[in-house]
Order: C-alpha cells, then sequence, then structure tokens
C-alpha cells in the first residue's frame, strides 16, 4: 500500500474531528464519515489482498475531500498500477 494513501486517511480523519466540532458544520459531517468509512474499507480490502476493489473504494472515499483527497486518490492509482504492470490476474495486460 502506498504511504500516501496512509497520510489521506490521517487527513481525512483530522478533517471530520475538526468539522464536527463546528456547529455550522454538522450537517456535513455523516456525510463526511461515509466517505471516511468508505475509504477505510478499501484501505482494509488492499491488505487484504483485494488490492484492485479495495483502491477503487478508496478513491471513491476520497471524493468529497478534493483537493487534499487527491493525495490519496494518487496512492490508490499507485497501486492499481502495480497490480497491472505485476499482471494480476484477471487485468487487462498492458501493450
Amino acid at each position: 500500500m502506498d504511504v500516501r494513501m496512509y497520510i489521506a486517511m490521517a487527513i481525512h480523519v483530522g478533517a471530520l474531528v475538526f468539522l464536527s466540532t463546528d456547529p455550522h458544520y454538522r450537517p456535513v459531517v455523516p456525510w463526511m464519515g461515509a466517505f471516511v468509512a468508505v475509504s477505510a474499507v478499501g484501505m482494509l480490502l488492499v491488505c487484504a489482498g483485494k488490492a484492485k476493489a479495495g483502491a477503487i473504494m478508496f478513491i471513491v472515499g476520497c471524493v468529497p475531500f478534493v483537493p487534499v483527497g487527491l493525495i490519496g486518490v494518487f496512492g490508490a492509482k499507485k497501486v492499481l498500477a502495480d497490480l497491472s504492470s505485476a499482471g494480476e490476474p484477471g487485468s487487462e495486460p498492458s501493450v
């Protein structure tokens, strides 16, 4: 797993905690929490050997955190690139 995924997850959780303390952003916190949960499940899937599905879930979880979420997107895309260069079963061969 790329270190940028860990960094992005720490930033996402920090942003969620920071925004949850401000009453003005309370309506947004459950939605952001759901995306953080999707990212966390994606990271667990990558660690469990389901790297392709996990990286895609992590990218989806990074969407509401743009521009900071791009750190995680780049990390997850690195995982996907490593899979395709390693010739993961079920992936299309690079030409």
